[in-house]
């Protein structure tokens, strides 16, 4: 199947499917709807955010509208209260492609969750067993030297691996550091050992911009999510009984306006904190596009 992708001609496999990837704000979700103009699509989202219900605004859910005119799949499926990981995804994203084919359309995965996109094509580590005293060893670590300098001794054990998350989230460092001690290997290297690859083949394609462009995009998001409605979607969500502490909740967009609704912060700090931890966020993602195989990689201008 050929499909063109701003002015550049895609081969899609026969029987397979294509994966449309890119940092956050690159505007995946315009293109989604230039290609379902060309052949008849199911969008699966491989988002870790908008598979939860109540949080359209602070995930930029497709429109209503769009939702009704293409068929979507992880879209405001689950309450905030439900961890949704990446193995679940891969699991149950193959079997919903597989019936896609059947329906004789073609499996559109739009995203930009790097682990949930090589979940889906590889398969998924399976980490070796939790050790409390080899965790304990490196939250001791942590405590003793900081995230930010233990984050670099990962940067350099594994760059690849390092450049996926911040180095703020210490959950995930010092998990890395139990991969690496438990295994003896990298965690990349790791991950790479004990795969599930999908019999389906995959064709991606990457969305890029100019880093002035994209950085301006994602600033003006902020700004209109803050317009439509960002702090009356986390009041709403705290009015339901679901906690600030939650998983899903614990992300770029919420933690900053749920800190400017306890008083932490002024809504001015919000936003400048919500736009500098989206940018950075959209550097992380296009490090983890660069070092990972893809087939097109699509320049975008406004």
């Amino acid at each position: 199947m050929r499909l063109t992708l701003a002015g550049q001609t895609i081969e899609v496999p026969s029987g397979g499917y294509l994966i449309l990837a890119g940092p956050t704000a690159v505007g995946k979700t315009t293109i989604s709807q230039h290609i379902a103009e060309q052949t008849p699509v199911e969008i699966i989202s491989a988002d870790s955010r908008q598979v939860y219900r109540g949080m359209d605004i602070g995930t930029a859910t497709p429109s209503p509208e769009l939702l009704e005119r293409i068929p979507h799949h992880f879209i405001n499926e689950l309450t905030p209260d439900i961890v949704w990981s990446a193995g679940q995804f891969y699991r149950e994203a193959r079997q919903r492609i597989r019936d896609i084919l059947k329906r004789g359309k073609l499996p559109l995965v739009v995203g930009g969750t790097g682990l949930y996109l090589d979940a889906l094509r590889n398969g998924l580590f399976k980490e070796p067993p939790r050790k409390a005293a080899v965790r304990e060893k490196y939250e001791a670590e942590l405590n003793r030297v900081g995230a930010e300098l233990l984050w670099q001794r990962l940067n350099d054990i594994d760059p690849e691996y390092a450049a996926l998350f911040h180095h703020h989230d210490i959950k995930k460092l010092v998990r890395a550091f139990e991969i690496f001690e438990l295994t003896g290997m990298p965690p990349t290297q790791a991950f790479a050992r004990s795969r599930d690859p999908f019999e389906i083949e995959s064709v991606m394609a990457i969305l890029n911009r100019p880093r002035a462009e994209l950085y301006e995009r994602i600033n003006q998001r902020v700004e209109r999510m803050v317009v439509e409605g960002l702090i009356r979607e986390c009041e709403n969500l705290l009015a339901a009984g679901y906690e600030p502490t939650l998983y899903p909740l614990k992300t770029i967009g919420y933690k900053e306006t749920f800190a400017y609704l306890d008083g932490t912060i002024s809504q001015a700090e919000m936003i400048a904190s919500i736009q500098q931890a989206t940018r950075n966020f959209a550097k992380r993602q296009l490090t983890w596009f660069r070092n990972h195989p893809f087939k097109y990689w699509i320049e975008l201008e406004d």
